[in-house]
């Protein structure tokens, strides 16, 4: 069959023809729709991408898929770009009203319910992989399928070059990392509770955490080292260091292959003050950054966000980095519900004391299907329903009762 994927992702990216080399919202793949995308083309399917973040606007990604003609499109969707996704289906059964259209992502995942639209075909629950391949070999077509969890090792690796896979390659995610870069995804889920996140993410990917073998992953690096001769790596993963053992026979067969390419991942302080040992085979290899969400210098908010670690952790953790040359690229949060000022400035003073090499602030906002945007609802908190969700130094409120000029003093250094 001929397939024709959208990977919705304009709702922080935006529609631009005219990107920059570098652009990072409009550059990177997005491995999800890549996976499916290559379990299509693995079981013999005709398939194609369209990516409305490299067009100029709504007229012209109409003319794309006018002249995309496809027996089934399947949209990726998340919470921030839900708004785009009903008008984009309903662009598809206007140009093509005989194709069938199959919606999925974290969005319907959560909200299944939304998706009745007629133009809707059918919406995926949970992982689509197996779940589009099951829909294009049989007759019946229900509104809603639950997914069923692949075997990471044995679905084909994710196929970026469904993308514009050159802008990846010239985009960097920490500073001063080498180019080209190659992003990567290990494993699938999260064990922790953070509700900031949970349980939307288990709602997808649902328990327990998986991981492809370490030799899998080795395997594709080496693939992907033979095509593009990548000089850096950044990890996806919310978690990479989860597992110790995983670590050791990755960094093993890491060491074995000679890349020559750095490396940024995702930890966290608790596990990073837990395993120094660990830490430092890291570095070793080639781990040079560590993205660690710090999200405040509050004990109560950490608790209150259910985030599993201590400040005093956070300040540890920062000091063994130090100690193997790992730099911190540290996330926090300002505006979190029921912050006081007293606490936002504590963050602030963590901050300075961590002195990340990069300090990477967002304003709290909300996500439908998280804990946190429940406890808010309950409490009357929400500034209004639903919203986008700012990014790095973008400071929109969200949330009733916070003191958004004073935030904005402590992020501009008057404080």
């Amino acid at each position: 069959m001929r397939v024709t994927l959208i990977y919705v992702g304009v709702g922080v990216a935006g529609f631009n023809a005219n990107r920059p080399k570098g652009d990072r919202e409009g550059a990177w793949v997005a491995h999800g729709i890549a996976s499916i995308g290559a379990s299509l083309i693995g079981a013999g399917h005709e398939v194609e991408l369209i990516d409305p973040r490299h067009l100029s606007g709504w007229d012209e990604l109409f003319r794309v898929i006018q002249g995309k003609p496809a027996d089934v499109y399947g949209l990726s969707v998340s919470p921030v770009d839900s708004q785009f996704a009903i008008p984009i289906a309903t662009a598809v059964k206007h140009f093509h009203p005989t194709s069938r259209v199959v919606v999925g992502g974290i969005h319907p995942t959560i909200f299944p319910e939304r998706y009745s639209d007629a133009a809707i075909d059918c919406v995926v629950v949970g992982e689509g992989e197996l779940a589009m391949l099951d829909l294009l070999s049989g007759a019946e077509w229900p509104k809603v399928v639950r997914g069923r969890k692949p075997d990471l090792d044995a679905i084909p690796w994710v196929e970026r070059d469904l993308f514009d896979y050159q802008r990846e390659l010239d985009c960097f995610f920490a500073p001063g990392q080498e180019l080209p870069s190659i992003t990567m995804l290990a494993g699938r889920g999260c064990p922790y509770l953070c509700n900031y996140c949970q349980p939307a993410e288990n709602a997808v990917f649902g328990k327990p955490y998986r991981i492809r073998s370490a030799e899998n992953v080795v395997a594709e690096l080496r693939f992907l080292k033979e095509e593009y001769n990548f000089k850096s790596i950044t990890f996806w993963d919310d978690t990479f260091t989860m597992s110790k053992k995983w670590i050791a026979d990755f960094c093993d067969l890491y060491e074995q292959e000679n890349f020559g390419a750095t490396i940024v991942a995702c930890s966290r302080a608790d596990i990073i003050c837990k395993n120094e040992a660990m830490v430092e085979r890291l570095a070793s290899v080639g781990c040079d950054w560590f993205v660690v969400g710090l999200e405040s210098g509050s004990q109560r908010i950490l608790d209150l966000l259910q985030k599993g670690t201590t400040v005093e952790q956070n300040l540890e953790a920062a000091r063994i980095c130090r100690k193997y040359g790992i730099k911190i690229f540290g996330t926090y949060m300002y505006g979190l519900p029921t912050e006081t000022n007293a606490e936002a400035l504590a963050t602030a003073r963590m901050i300075d004391e961590i002195s990340p090499e990069h300090a990477s602030p967002f304003l709290f906002t909300p996500i439908e299907g998280t804990g946190i945007y429940q406890l808010c609802k309950d409490n009357d908190l929400l500034l209004s329903e639903g919203g986008s969700i700012a990014r790095t130094g973008v400071f929109r409120p969200t949330i009733k009762g916070v003191d958004y000029e004073y935030i904005n003093s402590l992020c501009l250094g008057a404080a």
